[in-house]
């Protein structure tokens, strides 16, 4: 295995571990579960991946959805209880 190709298997499973954990930042169990069972999905249909460009782009995407993960878990718990 290259080295670019070593660190881009690294920064992919660090950005799965931290979608995993962000579930956990979800406030209700059906968000929790729909976070983890998306990144699991979304991880196996990519695992695969072999064109550097789409690699590249689908670690991107997950970047982003690991921000819009956050910010959703922040404004949601807040939201929950100021009920």
């Amino acid at each position: 295995m290259t080295s670019a190709a070593l660190s881009t298997r690294v920064r992919a499973l660090s950005l799965y571990r931290q979608l995993l954990r962000s579930a956990k930042k979800m406030p209700t169990p059906n968000r929790q579960n729909y976070v983890i069972r998306k990144t699991q999905l979304e991880y196996r249909a990519h695992m695969k991946l072999t064109d550097p460009e789409e690699i590249v782009f689908q670690l991107r995407l997950a970047d982003t959805n690991l921000d819009s993960i956050l910010v959703q878990a922040e404004h949601l718990t807040r939201l929950f209880n100021d009920s």
